[in-house]
C-alpha cells in the first residue's frame, strides 16, 4: 500500500512517518517538499506519486499565531484541506483529514462524541472546523479524525515543557481551566495505521486519543509523581492569568467509542502514555 503523509516533519507526522515506514510504500511531504496551499503542485504530485492513501496532518496549529494572523490559518488549513482533498478525489486516493478536538467550546460537560455539533471559539479551531467540512465536501472518500492534547518527541509541548522543567526543580506554571484527552502521538500513529487497515472505507467524522480525559494539572501532577518531583513545584495560574491571544475550549475530552466499534481496539489510557513517553523520549 502507497500512503502519503503531509506535515511529516510535525509532532505527529513524525511519528506516523516512522510507524508507517516499515509496513506501507511511504510518500513524506514536508513544507519544502509540497506546500498543500500550492493547488497546481499538489495535484501534480498527487499523480506522480500515486498514493492509495494520504494523511493530511500538515496545518498551522499555534493557536495564538492563528489568532493574530486569520488569513494565514484559514489559508493553510481551510483551503490546503480542500486543495488536498480535491487532489485526493482526482487521484481516486482514500483521504484521512487531521483535526481538533477544539472544534468544540468545551462547555458540554462530557467527552465529545462525533455527532455533536461544532462550535469552535477561536481562529485556530474555525479554520480546522472550516477544512473539516471543506475536506468532506471535496473527496467522497474522507474520513476526518480529530485528535487532542497531543504530545510526543518531535516538537515542543505541554508534557515535554513540564516534565524537563520539573527534572530539573524548576517551578511549572499549569492552567488549572483546561481538559482534554492527553495523547501520545506514537500511540496516535498506532491508530491511524490501524485505520489504513480497516477493509471498509469508512468516511465521516472519527474521533481517536488515548483513553480518558485530564486537566492540564492533572496530566502535571501525574509526571511529578512518576519523576518523584514534589508537586509545590507547580504552580497553578488560568488561561486568563496568562493572558494569552486565543480562547481554549474548558473540556474538550474525546469519546473514542466509534474508532474502537471500528478497529476492534482502543488506545491505552493517558496515564500510561505518559508514563511511556517520559521513559521513552525525556528519561533516556
Amino acid at each position: 500500500m502507497r500512503v502519503l503523509v503531509t506535515g511529516a516533519g510535525g509532532l505527529l507526522g513524525t511519528d506516523l512517518c516512522r510507524r508507517l515506514a516499515g509496513s506501507t510504500q511511504l510518500i513524506r511531504w514536508t513544507r519544502e517538499v509540497v506546500d498543500v496551499t500550492d493547488a497546481p503542485r499538489v495535484l501534480s504530485e498527487l499523480r506522480r506519486a500515486g498514493p492509495e492513501v494520504v494523511i493530511h496532518t500538515a496545518a498551522m496549529t499555534d493557536v495564538d499565531a492563528c489568532e493574530r494572523d486569520p488569513s494565514a490559518a484559514f489559508q493553510v488549513n481551510a483551503e490546503g484541506a480542500r486543495i488536498v482533498a480535491e487532489g485526493c478525489a482526482a487521484v481516486g486516493a482514500f483521504l484521512i483529514a487531521v483535526s481538533t478536538d477544539y472544534a468544540f467550546d468545551g462547555l458540554e460537560g462530557r467527552a465529545y462524541r462525533e455527532e455533536d455539533r461544532p462550535r469552535p471559539v477561536s481562529v485556530y479551531a474555525r479554520s480546522k472546523v472550516a477544512g473539516e467540512e471543506a475536506a468532506l465536501k471535496a473527496c467522497a472518500r474522507t474520513l476526518v479524525v480529530r485528535v487532542s492534547g497531543l504530545f510526543g518527541g518531535a516538537r515542543s509541548n505541554f508534557v515535554r515543557a513540564a516534565a524537563e522543567r520539573l527534572r530539573d526543580g524548576q517551578e511549572v506554571p499549569v492552567v488549572t481551566d483546561q481538559t482534554n484527552s492527553p495523547s501520545y502521538t506514537r500511540d496516535l500513529a498506532e491508530g491511524f495505521w490501524k485505520l489504513t487497515r480497516v477493509p471498509e472505507r469508512n468516511t465521516g467524522i472519527l474521533h481517536l486519543a488515548n483513553s480518558g480525559g485530564a486537566s492540564r494539572l492533572e496530566v502535571a501532577e501525574e509526571i511529578a509523581r512518576i519523576l518523584g518531583k514534589p508537586a509545590s513545584l507547580l504552580r497553578r495560574t488560568t488561561w486568563a492569568a496568562l493572558n494569552r491571544t486565543a480562547k481554549r475550549p474548558a473540556n474538550s475530552a474525546l469519546d473514542c467509542s466509534r474508532f474502537s466499534v471500528i478497529t476492534g481496539a482502543a488506545l491505552r489510557p493517558w496515564r500510561e502514555a505518559v508514563r511511556s513517553f517520559l521513559q521513552e523520549e525525556v528519561l533516556r
